[in-house]
């Protein structure tokens, strides 16, 4: 029987000699696999009939054991293995699913599996053919060989289902069903307390029923709870609603987008701007209807999310969904095979589309829980020690944990860290790698674009696109780019200057805007940067035009611990003249920096975005000796400034000789100054509605000022206070509507 098996098959795979057989490319390898086999089956045979001896047919369950073990263990060489081949014959998406790296490496661990299994088999069979009697070798393959067989099949099916369990596998946002996940499951968290998804789908269809109630059509969206604000978000979508998604509460942005067609959701009042919007929680409050849920034509579902780039100015920019649904897509197939188990947390705002998207869609497109609320400091990051976290972050919460921690925390399982928003300083990613144990890494992309590409630092600047991108140079040398996740055909071409390589990778070389011209010579911004930097003292820096009765430029910069250790106790003018000299090796005098600020962060806004137009705004501010600026953060009508007070200031000469404190007609006066330079108040203050003096401001401590404008009283309302949240003191006052 065996020779006669091994003839039929020699015959069958030799029968097409032209190189061609059913339409296929002859395969030489498989020609050698199955000659191979021919010859085993006519050896055996052959070995058996001459010599007449049963010995030989016991080895026919090694044989079955052995060619197992090798067409296994084939696989795992000629990728996919023969267990991911048949996970792909019971769900053809496998293959292009975005969580496709984590199930093949776990079907390449259950193929390995069965190879120990064919090993262990393939020897016992041998001992029971080489030393035990007819009785024993009938028993163990002929029954106890299949019971193992059918033992470990069943053990695998259970652990596959434990891991599909664990997988929180990802159903795209709009195809999310009532029944997706189990009604038990954790949608986001707050601390000990949670949300479930039964509670989940009854809350979004509290708020749908709400909207379509209303009349009205666009909604303008802001919930600073994740929570509220994805239940918002979904109750709308798929309620055929327009969802206007801001961070800007600023009671001209609003009265700017707002129409009486319009409806305004949030979950929190804010002032006059927020007259007349609903508050989600009054909407959770009611009654429980028919559940509403269905899924909805992410080509057709509308939103508008709004970005002010780098110009500071707010503009919308219209969305489809299926531009989000596209790019959720490509980021759990690049990035999805970590989260896996994890916890997301955030220190981003989700109005923007990096938030949006990292910290409110991927987890619910997941099934990953949420924390409600933002990471505000730094200091909150080691409460996450026990936890599988994912944590969305920014340049700016990096830059601050870099500054502010000097051991690292001591994190069970190493968190997976990202950042957008800006480039993030090499120094810094290391700072935070040898803090967290983990390299971030950084997306660049904008709202228009989405994301575009990815990096680690560690392996150079070189940026990596998502693999749904394509790259080209563009108008004025600048990158544009192509996606699926862009819906104009010729793309979107953007204000950064690059440098592409054959392999698509790109280097960044700053924005097109960044080449200036001082007294007629053109002059690269970022280059000036990078020299400065060059210096070897410098952990960021930002160089801007500035006019005055000419042309020059400034620079702001944030020294790195040698620069701080370097420069401790030295006079500004010598720290200045330093920076000079090491600029004169490599640029002329006319186009060194002539203004110089040394800062501990560079101005930015709440989503670390550094603004042109903000560091130029501090270097508006006049400066003095008699008080200094370390930080500036800056939105439309609010900004916060760090100061210190010398004890040399002439504010402290006069008042108190024995007690130095700064006065309160010198902390209005301040107040009146900033706010002229920042918002363009009028100088002179038109009369003080209200203040209150709490605690003293004291030499060289670090005190916060916040300042909000409201532009159309005339108002500035302001509140000095130290980093432990100590209220210094508080006041309104009535500056007159805003110049020009």
């Amino acid at each position: 029987m065996l020779i006669a098996l091994a003839f039929v098959h020699f015959f069958n795979v030799t029968r097409d000699r032209s190189g061609v057989h059913d339409g296929e490319a002859f395969d030489k390898a498989n020609l050698v696999k199955n000659l191979g086999l021919v010859l085993l089956m006519a050896l055996l045979g052959a070995l058996s009939f001459f010599a007449d001896n049963v010995l030989f047919l016991k080895f026919y369950p090694v044989l079955v054991s052995l060619s197992l073990l090798a067409f296994f263990a084939f696989s795992l060489w000629r990728k996919p293995s023969f267990a991911f081949r048949m996970a792909n014959l019971g769900d053809k998406s496998l293959k292009t699913a975005p969580d496709r790296a984590y199930v093949e490496r776990y079907c390449d661990r259950v193929t390995l599996a069965w190879c120990f299994f064919f090993v262990f088999n393939a020897s016992v069979a041998l001992v029971t053919a080489l030393a035990c009697d007819d009785r024993i070798w009938s028993l163990y393959n002929g029954l106890i060989s299949y019971i193992l067989l059918g033992i470990f099949f069943a053990v695998e099916f259970m652990v596959r289902k434990m891991m599909q369990q664990k997988m929180h596998s990802y159903i795209p946002v709009c195809q999310l069903q009532r029944d997706s996940r189990p009604v038990d499951a954790v949608v986001c968290f707050d601390g000990d307390a949670t949300r479930t998804w039964a509670e989940f789908v009854k809350d979004v269809s509290k708020v749908r029923q709400y909207l379509e109630s209303s009349g009205k059509h666009d909604w303008i969206l802001h919930c600073e709870d994740s929570y509220f604000f994805i239940v918002a978000l979904l109750a709308m979508l798929q309620g055929g609603f327009k969802a206007m998604v801001t961070a800007n509460r600023q009671e001209a942005f609003i009265k700017e987008i707002k129409t009486p067609e319009n409806g305004f959701m949030t979950d929190e009042p804010f002032g006059d701007a927020s007259a007349g919007a609903v508050l989600i929680q009054d909407v959770l409050k009611g009654p429980a209807g028919e559940v509403l849920w269905n899924t909805f034509d992410k080509n057709t579902a509308e939103m508008v999310m709004f970005t002010s780039g780098t110009t500071g100015e707010p503009k919308s920019v219209p969305k489809m969904f299926c531009q989000f649904e596209n790019e959720l897509f490509e980021l759990v197939k690049v990035f999805g095979d970590g989260w896996v188990g994890r916890k997301v947390y955030s220190t981003v705002n989700h109005h923007h589309i990096y938030g949006l998207l990292f910290t409110v869609l991927l987890p619910t497109a997941t099934g990953l829980p949420f924390r409600r609320h933002r990471i505000d400091y730094p200091t909150e990051l080691a409460s996450l020690a026990s936890e599988k976290a994912v944590v969305a972050s920014s340049p700016a919460f990096l830059k601050r944990l870099a500054a502010d921690s000097d051991k690292p925390i001591g994190f069970k399982i190493t968190p997976i860290i990202y950042s957008s928003g800006g480039p993030l300083p090499e120094e810094v990613a290391r700072k935070c790698c040898d803090i967290t144990g983990y390299w971030t890494m950084e997306i660049y992309g904008s709202t228009e674009t989405g994301g575009i590409a990815y990096r680690q630092s560690k392996n150079g600047p070189i940026w990596k696109p998502f693999e749904v991108c394509k790259m080209s140079i563009g108008e004025n040398d600048c990158l544009n780019v192509k996606s699926s996740y862009i819906l104009e055909p010729e793309g979107f071409t953007t204000g950064d200057l690059v440098e592409i390589y054959d392999d698509g990778r790109f280097l960044l070389k700053g924005r097109a805007d960044s080449i200036v011209k001082i007294e007629e010579k053109r002059i690269s911004l970022p280059e000036v940067e990078n020299r400065i930097k060059s210096s070897g003292l410098v952990q960021d820096v930002r160089v801007v035009p500035m006019s005055g009765n000419r042309q020059y430029l400034a620079a702001a910069i944030v020294l790195n611990a040698e620069g701080r250790e370097k420069f401790k106790n030295v006079a500004k003018l010598e720290i200045n003249n330093f920076f000079k000299k090491h600029l004169a090796q490599f640029l002329e005098n006319t186009v060194s920096p002539k203004k110089w600020r040394y800062l501990e962060e560079l101005p930015q806004d709440t989503q670390g975005k550094i603004k042109m137009r903000d560091i130029q705004a501090l270097f508006g501010i006049p400066e003095s000796p008699n008080f200094k600026i370390l930080k500036m953060r800056r939105e439309p009508g609010m900004v916060m400034l760090r100061l210190t007070f010398p004890e040399t200031s002439d504010f402290y000469n006069g008042h108190f000789p024995a007690f130095k404190l700064l006065p309160a007609v010198a902390q209005v006066d301040l107040t009146v100054m900033f706010a002229n330079a920042l918002f363009g108040t009028p100088r002179v203050l038109q009369r003080i509605q209200r203040t209150k003096f709490s605690y003293p401001v004291l030499p060289d401590t670090p005190v916060n000022l916040e300042m909000t404008y409201k532009a159309e009283t005339g108002k500035v309302l302001f509140t000095y206070t130290l980093d432990s949240g100590r209220m210094l003191s508080t006041g309104t006052l009535v500056t007159g509507v805003q110049n020009g």
